[in-house]
């Protein structure tokens, strides 16, 4: 036996039928289950109805003049603001292909008159009950979504202050560095937007770490002045791979793709266009996007700042070996990029200046 769902619940059901002695009759019935019942007599006026206030349920008649109850039905499915409402078709119409034709345009369940009173009340309760255990299902989806987004964010927010102490790490290990980190993040960040790239912030973190791995390379050779010995420069070029190494913490893409992002830059960033780079002599688009991008911010940045084992070089030489080297070290797109924006580059580079 099915039961009306609680009185202090009081669903709307919108009830449509040009016949008023059926109207009366179900309104009666079902005001006596406490429900709120909304009477239209013909299709027109239902669909205002629905307009002006969605009810939990359309109880609906078929045969009605100038629009039949499956046009009406089939107008409510195609909106998407009433196309969850159930709609049970209530007709005198017992031929099967009259039943298949209400299923297809969206009724959920058919009621023959002349009516049964304990199977109207029972059909009414159980799709009411279906429709209340649906929107708690959506609501407790919603939520797990939210809960979710929430975890995702922590999880970035989590990355996002490791790289930012890791950068911190890195400046401190190379003395010479100073605000090179930040002006690298800065023009791979404006760099990567004028190429169209999405992960915009992600790029900035990320590109930040781009030599993490210096962490590991001894005092002597990091901060040696002058130029390092072929066994020094060996030891030197282990960086881009240790950083790999270092920041590659899992496989898992969507669940660390910050991480992810940041161990490609660390490997590649020394790679060049010609394939004359290092540490695999990757050559070309063979070269992830991020990684060449972050080879022009360094370069750029490195060129035009004065270190213990050499002297910095004016904007005017920079711009000099950028065009030498387009199609070389650097991809030939980006070039042309670098140089339709370079005040915007110099402007960062003036920005996050050396202190004195």
């Amino acid at each position: 036996m099915f039961e009306a769902l609680p009185l202090e619940y009081s669903a709307d059901i919108l009830i449509v039928d040009d016949t008023l002695a059926n109207l009366q009759l179900l309104s009666s019935l079902l005001k006596e289950q406490g429900y709120k019942v909304r009477p239209a007599n013909s299709g027109a006026l239902a669909l205002q109805a629905v307009a002006k206030k969605k009810p939990d349920l359309i109880l609906l008649d078929i045969k009605m003049p100038e629009m039949n109850g499956y046009e009406v039905c089939a107008a409510l499915k195609d909106n998407p603001e009433t196309e969850n409402i159930p709609v049970l078709f209530i007709s005198a119409l017992n031929d099967v292909a009259d039943k298949i034709k209400a299923f297809n345009v969206g009724g959920l369940d058919y009621i023959n008159k002349p009516f049964q009173f304990e199977e109207v009340k029972a059909r009414v309760a159980t799709h009411l009950q279906l429709k209340a255990y649906e929107d708690d299902m959506g609501v407790r989806i919603a939520q797990g979504i939210r809960k979710i987004e929430d975890l995702n964010k922590e999880i970035i927010d989590t990355q996002q202050e490791l790289i930012f102490t890791m950068g911190q790490i890195c400046e401190t290990r190379s003395h010479e560095t100073g605000q090179h980190v930040k002006r690298v993040a800065e023009y791979s960040y404006l760099l990567a937007k004028l190429y169209g790239f999405e992960e915009l912030e992600f790029m900035k973190q990320a590109a930040s770490m781009h030599d993490i791995g210096k962490v590991a390379i001894p005092d002597s050779i990091l901060n040696k002045p002058g130029k390092l010995t072929e066994d020094e420069w060996t030891v030197m070029r282990t960086h881009c791979h240790l950083g790999f190494k270092m920041l590659c913490v899992s496989k898992d893409t969507k669940q660390r793709p910050l991480f992810k992002l940041a161990s490609t830059i660390a490997l590649e960033h020394h790679e060049k266009w010609d394939g004359s780079g290092y540490p695999y002599g990757l050559k070309g688009e063979e070269i992830s996007v991020v990684g060449r991008i972050t080879a022009i911010a360094d370069v750029f940045d490195a060129l035009g700042a004065m270190r213990c084992y050499k002297p910095s070089k004016s904007l005017e030489e920079i711009l000099v070996i950028f065009q030498q080297e387009r199609g070389r070290h650097f991809d030939p797109d980006m070039v042309t990029l670098f140089f339709d924006h370079v005040d915007e580059f110099v402007a960062i580079r003036d920005q996050y200046a050396e202190q004195e």
